[in-house]
């Protein structure tokens, strides 16, 4: 007996660092096939982080993207048209020409062009985002300044990869605190998101949304401690810090100011302490106000402007034009926004099998059964525990930041006739949420269903994810690259990549990747037998 519970325990330890190790490979995987310039808009992000290395800021005059990036657009099919499309847009057929080695046509004059070309601004097209994530990419790019371009990128995919690491751990630390001493679900919490094969898409590409992910979840973990623990000084000081940090990452981070409310008034309520509120909120209603007033002539206020206020002044609303645009934006969501949340690549070109969404659709309706059931037992019991505050937070937060959304939106079309067009990827700042509700609807399913032998269906859960994120993977890469056999696969794989990760190195991460998801889910299916034991 005390040697299964010494093999629990050193499984519970193992746990995070093999879930790193295993989505770090993960990740490496899809960085090293998916090409240059294939992530949402990497070539414009790349050119901030470029600006803010080669300038410090964006450029004097009229254009802040070099003829460096200007050239490998051309040459890699990335460049936009007058409509802002490339010849991937709608195209999930086209691909570029390959050589029949392992350097691309066209690769080594990209790779020597003189360091002067870095500086050499061609066009408009860089991001104009908050710094940063650009200014942490820069000192990555100085680091390997004396590398090509691809190297470059690379590096800052990697940095991007890393960053992504980072919310699965805090993830895990969020299961641990939600569930206790349900180990098993403050598993699995974690490891459908570091297996999640659009939020992985979305998290090593150049591109701020992995940084934004990773600040909105410490402001949720943060959230949840005060709910759960009471409100301490060091949990106050720790929000205004990562809130600083956010609106300096996307100006969309005020997002979390109601949602982070929820927690602060109700410990504030339940100690009749609720007056307190009033000043606080007194002075973020006045530096809000400063920030919108003053923010465009002093640089650092302008990153705490609520984005584009100005539409809420310049536009006539009713309920008539709201109810309307609420029921599209609804249809809207379901119909597309969903299909993107769980994977559209290649310039919005391409998904996966129909039937991958198919089965997640149907999971996802019997996660709402569960939570419905949920909802009925704690009116039923008349008594909240733990996990029922836990997950009216969750569906509080949810809810919050979709109506902030579908608000905006609606503004916009009021001004501009046409929706903004939000995709799935914004809404991953929320998925610790939404697979914390995920995953406590499934439990309660599986526990009416399967009773003591619900966890076993966990494993398969953990499988189905590793799966789609590797069907994901390869139905992508098998678009950018002919798989009839491995040679012609690894030489075209090969190409527009750093030196370091031509020829069979491919193969060896690929299956580096595998092996440690097999390893991760073994030792999973380990610590449930271990846990039975147990007890």
């Amino acid at each position: 007996m005390l040697g299964v519970c010494n093999l629990y325990n050193d499984s519970m330890r193992l746990f995070p660092s093999l879930l790193l190790v295993a989505a770090f490979f993960n990740a490496l995987s899809w960085i090293i096939l998916i090409p240059i310039w294939q992530y949402p808009d990497e070539q414009a992000h790349f050119a901030q982080v470029q600006d803010a290395a080669e300038f410090g800021n964006r450029p004097i005059g009229d254009f802040d993207t070099s003829l460096e990036i200007d050239l490998s657009e051309k040459i890699l099919g990335t460049e936009r048209n007058n409509l802002g499309n490339n010849k991937f847009t709608y195209h999930p057929q086209y691909s570029i020409n390959y050589s029949q080695n392992l350097i691309g046509p066209g690769e080594q004059e990209i790779n020597n062009l003189p360091k002067s070309s870095r500086k050499q601004m061609v066009k408009d097209e860089a991001t104009g985002n908050p710094p940063l994530y650009y200014f942490l990419g820069s000192l990555v790019y100085k680091v390997f300044y004396n590398s090509g371009l691809f190297t470059r990128v690379i590096s800052v995919r990697i940095m991007s990869s890393l960053i992504f690491l980072g919310t699965i751990f805090i993830a895990f630390k969020i299961g641990q605190e939600i569930f206790g001493e349900n180990s098993l679900l403050s598993i699995t919490l974690p490891s459908l998101i570091a297996f999640k094969p659009m939020m992985v898409f979305s998290s090593t590409g150049v591109l701020p949304d992995t940084l934004t992910n990773l600040l909105f979840t410490g402001i949720l973990y943060i959230s949840l401690q005060i709910l759960l623990r009471g409100i301490r000084l060091i949990n106050l000081l720790a929000l205004l810090v990562i809130l600083i940090l956010g609106v300096f990452t996307r100006q969309q981070f005020l997002i979390v100011m109601p949602i982070v409310a929820f927690p602060l008034l109700l410990q504030l309520a339940k100690t009749g302490k609720l007056k307190l509120i009033i000043l606080p909120s007194l002075l973020i209603f006045i530096f809000l106000f400063f920030s919108n007033t003053f923010g465009t002539v002093l640089p650092f206020f302008w990153y705490f402007r609520i984005p584009e206020s100005s539409i809420f002044f310049s536009t006539d609303p009713s309920l008539g034009t709201f109810f309307s645009f609420f029921k599209w934006t609804v249809h809207h969501s379901v119909s597309e926004v969903l299909p993107w949340y769980w994977g559209v690549y290649k310039w919005l070109s391409l998904t996966v099998p129909h039937i991958n969404y198919q089965i997640i659709n149907r999971l996802i309706l019997i996660a709402f059964v569960g939570v419905i059931i949920k909802l009925f037992q704690i009116i039923k019991s008349r008594k909240i525990e733990r996990w029922d505050l836990v997950l009216f937070f969750m569906i509080y937060a949810v809810v919050i930041y979709f109506l902030i959304f579908l608000l905006w939106d609606y503004y916009f079309y009021l001004k501009n006739g046409y929706s903004f067009g939000i995709q799935g990827r914004y809404f991953f700042a929320m998925i610790v949420p939404h697979f914390t509700i995920l995953v406590i609807g499934l439990w309660q399913v599986f526990q009416s269903l399967f009773r003591k032998s619900a966890k076993y269906v966990l494993v398969l859960i953990i499988l189905s994810m590793i799966v789609f994120n590797n069907v994901s993977l390869s139905y992508v890469s098998a678009t950018y690259y002919e798989a009839t056999n491995i040679s012609t696969f690894v030489k075209q794989a090969s190409q527009y990549k750093p030196q370091i990760l031509k020829g069979y190195f491919i193969l060896a991460t690929l299956f580096t990747a595998m092996l440690f998801q097999a390893i991760f889910l073994f030792a999973f299916t380990k610590h449930i037998f271990a846990r039975r034991a147990r007890l």
